[in-house]
């Protein structure tokens, strides 16, 4: 399909036969439109997934359309519009979500040109599995399961109850499994498997040059607990929640820089919509999912959601403050810090490698970009935030040996973003953004009236041992990562960290990023095969084999050489601060995706390789750099009570 970008829209023409897939997420559920009035995907957080297929078919006088008539679908915020002229009539299909409830909303807008018969039928299929795969999750015993599942025989409720014109299309899938529709008029229900509707239909006869809105509602989630919403109430409050999802998108205002220029505007709303739609509440757990494969179990990770707040900083602070609070609750006894910190704050994948330093840099962020000094009191499992800053990193400084630098050795050492690689020993991604924790906690303990200068101290140490033992003069560049019996000596774009966080002088820097633009930017680097696609995570790929696994083992996959759009923007910054030419890193990433009819961020992609998962939090960090285009977010300190 041919794409358009104007004041913040996607806008794509094509025939109504091809998909355009669009993915929404709200406070409690994410879903997927594809261009042609169907839901692809229909995911409740922390339950399971919907549907294994949809399909909605339209006919005019009791002729199915032909699905090869014209049609333009505009993407925007949380909602998707698809237009469609037919000899006789034109659609209008107006999907959207508002921002809290477990709803869908669909309006079909049906503008007859003669006098017609509209009829709209909708059949799907559900997804079984993934909802008996959440009750095994939830470790139930199977006399409890075999109850649940055997449940929906009891049930009488389902089928079609009419209030008024509009009707209720009640439906006990299986077990506590409910899938409900409240429909606006001329409501017909179809096909029934064991009691359960999957195919209702609704239309109505139109006279020449009538507009009729057929509207209808759709949840599924179990009863008895957050997920429920009642679809007659939602029907009644349809005009309320289109205004909500206006105002959403009214709200994704573009900072001065890129009003005007149509591509960035919608780089800009695109972003900034991915990493707010991915923030959620359930009770006391508030912060952001890493993206949409990521809500089963819900969880939250320390570093996605440190790259991801960056952009979410300057619009809604309080949103970042509930994730400091979140990440904290998430640090045991001990002071390790976990992967990613679940819903009902268990550990995922305990002892991280870089949590800790994200944790500490992410409440330094916040304060000296905010002057919220009163976070640091919050009370959090392990005290407060500033005393669960501390015992985080004096539980990592165990990690160290004599040169201050982390030591990542046996099971441990894929403990961190870079998880399909052994990386062991010294990994100068890792001592970078201790060596900021460092830093970022000296100036915290001044501003809490505690001594910061022995932290001030291990900050210079590993600051001299990162630029005495892990640069490389020859190469111009920080080695990936280096053991006593083997050096990785690649470009990973991870290391960009030690420009960012000011470990490399200025001469230092500008020799990363000149030879990161000669090797990692694509359309620079003529002995990578694969053509201008965006920017290598890695180059050279990995030299030893037994160092990689799972993705990575690929060449142009993964980490071994896959774009990953928060690190393509984290390193177009570190361009931006030193004044170098930023556009490329900052945009290619997104220019290709939308060629690929990708119109949500990605997680990662490769031109050779399937990609990741669309609207993929982290990837939302190009929305930062536009926010803070001055070059200075990490020059900026609290204080300077000491020479630096």
């Amino acid at each position: 399909m041919k794409y358009k970008l104007k004041g913040g829209k996607i806008i794509t023409t094509g025939k109504m036969h091809e998909r355009a897939f669009y993915d929404v997420s709200n406070n409690r559920i994410t879903a997927q439109f594809d261009g042609r009035g169907g839901i692809s995907k229909y995911a409740v957080m922390n339950k399971f997934s919907v549907f294994t297929n949809f399909y909605s078919l339209y006919t005019v006088d009791g002729v199915p359309f032909d699905y090869m008539e014209e049609k333009v679908v505009t993407m925007e915020g949380k909602r998707q519009i698809t237009e469609v002229e037919h000899d006789k009539c034109k659609l209008t299909i107006t999907q959207f979500l508002d921002n809290e409830h477990n709803a869908i909303y669909v309006e079909t807008a049906v503008e007859a040109k003669c006098d017609l018969t509209f009829d709209n039928t909708i059949n799907f299929g559900i997804n079984y599995e993934s909802y008996v795969q959440q009750l095994l999750a939830n470790r139930l015993s199977p006399k409890t399961i075999a109850t649940v599942l055997t449940g929906f025989i009891k049930s009488k409720k389902n089928g079609l109850t009419f209030n008024g014109a509009s009707a209720k299309l009640h439906g006990d899938v299986l077990g506590d499994f409910y899938l409900d529709y409240a429909i606006s008029e001329g409501a017909q229900a179809g096909e029934a498997e064991r009691g359960f509707h999957n195919q209702f239909s609704y239309g109505a006869k139109l006279r020449a040059g009538e507009l009729k809105k057929f509207r209808y509602v759709v949840s599924a989630g179990t009863r008895n607990d957050f997920t429920f919403c009642d679809v007659m109430e939602a029907l009644a409050n349809f005009d309320a929640a289109a205004k909500e999802a206006q105002k959403y998108i009214d709200d994704l205002a573009c900072p001065a820089c890129v009003k005007g220029d149509d591509f960035m505007e919608t780089y800009y709303k695109s972003l900034l919509n991915c990493s707010i739609s991915n923030y959620k509440e359930l009770g006391k757990f508030k912060g952001f999912l890493a993206g949409i494969v990521y809500q089963f179990p819900a969880r939250t990770y320390y570093r996605d959601a440190y790259w991801t707040v960056l952009s979410v900083l300057p619009v809604r602070p309080q949103l970042v403050r509930n994730e400091i609070v979140t990440l904290a609750n998430g640090i045991n006894k001990k002071g390790e810090c976990p992967s990613a910190v679940k819903f009902n704050f268990k550990n995922y994948w305990g002892n991280h490698y870089d949590s800790p330093s994200f944790f500490v840099a992410m409440i330094y962020d916040y304060v000296v970009h905010t002057g919220d000094l009163g976070v640091l009191k919050e009370e959090c499992a392990c005290g407060t935030i500033i005393e669960a800053a501390k015992l985080v990193l004096d539980r990592l400084e165990q990690e160290t040996d004599s040169t201050g630098l982390l030591v990542k050795g046996g099971e441990y050492n894929r403990r961190d973003w870079c998880d399909n690689v052994f990386r062991s020993t010294y990994v100068t991604y890792d001592e970078a953004l201790y060596a900021r924790a460092l830093f970022a906690m000296s100036e915290l303990s001044d501003a809490c009236g505690m001594d910061g200068n022995a932290y001030y101290a291990k900050y210079v140490k590993v600051k001299k041992a990162i630029n005495d033992l892990l640069w490389d003069e020859e190469k111009g560049y920080y080695v990936n990562y280096k053991s006593k019996d083997f050096t990785e000596d690649n470009l990973s774009i991870d290391t960009v960290v030690a420009v960012l966080f000011g470990i490399a002088d200025e001469a230092r820097s500008k020799s990363v990023l000149k030879n990161m633009e000669k090797m990692l930017e694509s359309k620079n680097n003529k002995q990578q095969k694969a053509g201008d696609f965006g920017t290598l995570s890695v180059y050279p790929f990995y030299k030893n084999t037994k160092d990689i696994v799972q993705k990575s083992s690929l060449p142009y996959y993964y980490h071994n050489g896959g774009d990953w759009p928060y690190l393509s923007c984290v390193y177009a910054y570190a361009k931006l601060m030193y004044g170098m030419e930023y556009k490329y890193p900052l945009t290619r990433w997104f220019e290709y995706n939308l060629d690929q009819g990708n119109y949500t961020p990605v997680e990662f992609f490769s031109p050779i390789h399937p990609q990741g998962s669309l609207l993929q939090a982290w990837s939302s960090t190009g929305a930062f750099v536009l926010s803070y285009s001055d070059g200075n977010f990490f020059r900026k300190q609290l204080g300077d009570k000491r020479v630096k």
